[in-house]
């Protein structure tokens, strides 16, 4: 009886794994494009390797149902895998990431899934209640020791010419604020490029 339990869950998580091209539970899913959201791609360091990242969704199953856990305008919402996928393939493509060490995973999305309905921060700054897509994974993602995976860099909102894009000037001049060059943050092609995560394809 053991065995046969034992025969049926692994069935199930492999029917798990196949339902969405081997996505697995933690994985990171990155969205690119050359045209869509480039304000972000444009004042980000990509790597030559892979397109222009910028946004950036966690994997994960709920009720036997994958989502992508995500921080958009309308929060931090659980979005059903295939509208995400439908909504990032229409923008240009989608590549899943997946760390090298997953002892962490289970700590790392149960961490994320404290942020669930917090609001959106178009702010992209730290230390507030709102909250973005790559500060989701950042805050969340630990290893097996429970330590945080991913650094803090220095935020850029300039082009390769080291000239302030004026989409960040009127964004945050619109809200009376200075463009917070050299904050610490975040982004999304920070976290596709870091040497803890495997990009593993790119549809």
């Amino acid at each position: 009886m053991k065995r046969a339990l034992s025969i049926i869950i692994t069935l199930l998580a492999t029917v798990k794994v196949a339902l969405a091209l081997d996505v697995l539970e933690g994985d990171l899913l990155f969205a690119t494009s050359s045209t869509a959201g480039k304000a972000i791609t444009a004042a980000t360091v990509h790597d030559s390797a892979t397109p222009p990242v910028y946004h950036v969704a966690i994997a994960t199953w709920v009720n036997n149902k994958l989502y992508a856990l995500e921080a958009i305008d309308e929060g931090v919402v659980l979005t059903p895998y295939d509208k995400f996928e439908q909504r990032t393939l229409s923008k240009g493509g989608l590549l899943v990431g997946r760390l090298k060490d997953r002892s962490g995973i289970d700590q790392s999305v149960s961490n994320a899934m404290e942020h669930l309905g917090k609001p959106y921060d178009n702010l992209y700054m730290i230390d507030t209640q709102e909250i973005y897509c790559s500060e989701l994974v950042q805050l969340s993602y630990v290893n097996g020791k429970g330590q945080r995976l991913f650094p803090l860099i220095h935020m850029s909102f300039h082009d390769t010419q080291g000239k302030i894009l004026d989409y960040w000037r009127k964004h945050y001049a619109s809200r009376g604020m200075a463009v917070p060059e050299g904050a610490m943050g975040t982004n999304p092609a920070q976290l596709a490029s870091d040497p803890a995560v495997i990009i593993l394809n790119n549809k």
